[in-house]
């Protein structure tokens, strides 16, 4: 079903259709992926519901893409693709390989490495933002509606993330690459944002330094 306002067109169909896919994707010259399993009660206990979305849904979106003539694409994965050396503190690097903790995690990752495929194989351009911890930066108030007391380096804005969407999609010349995407204090010492900041021309507004710290 689309819908048209006065700037937007919308869309109302499943990741898991190839044939809807078809529909959406029509005359577009680039797509962002952002769609995931909902985090309900129990979701993530098993691979059966991720997988089927985020995992199935990811690749049935770059195999449209193929078909429907778009070269640029925005994977919004998560940090969690790097859980492991995220819990032991390690700097995150362009360079560390995936090693997630979690069924979540190893669904992002899995989205990644099929991205990689579409990239190697049929010549797409994709940049793969890894967000991690999103939350506004006026209210620290999560997508989940839980309120935070404190800050730390992990916090991005979604606003923050959008602009790197468009960073990503006005890029010159993207291979298949991921960017951290982390603004509160400290964040640089900890994860390579400042490759996001370059190579995207990405400035975080929000850098949550007027809130108590963790």
């Amino acid at each position: 079903m689309r819908k048209s306002g006065d700037e937007q067109e919308f869309f109302e169909g499943s990741v898991t259709d190839p044939a809807q896919i078809d529909q959406a994707l029509a005359g577009a010259n680039a797509l962002v992926i952002a769609h995931m399993a909902p985090r309900a009660p129990g979701v993530y206990d098993s691979p059966a519901v991720p997988f089927d979305i985020n995992v199935k849904g990811t690749a049935l979106l770059l195999d449209g893409a193929v078909r429907n003539g778009i070269r640029r694409v925005v994977l919004i994965s998560s940090a969690a693709v790097v859980g492991k050396p995220l819990l032991a503190g390690e700097f995150l690097s362009q360079d560390l390989p995936l090693s997630p903790d979690s069924i979540y995690g190893l669904s992002k990752a899995l989205q990644e490495e099929t991205a990689r495929y579409y990239h190697e194989k049929h010549g797409l351009e994709i940049a793969i933002l890894r967000p991690l911890y999103i939350s506004l930066g006026d209210t620290l108030e999560d997508k989940y509606g839980n309120r935070r007391e404190s800050v730390n380096w992990q916090l991005i804005d979604p606003r923050d993330i959008g602009e790197a969407v468009l960073g990503a999609l006005l890029a010159d010349e993207l291979g298949c690459e991921p960017f951290y995407l982390a603004a509160g204090p400290g964040a640089e010492e900890k994860a390579d944002i400042a490759y996001a900041m370059r190579r995207l021309k990405w400035n975080p507004r929000y850098r949550f330094l007027e809130f108590k710290q963790d």
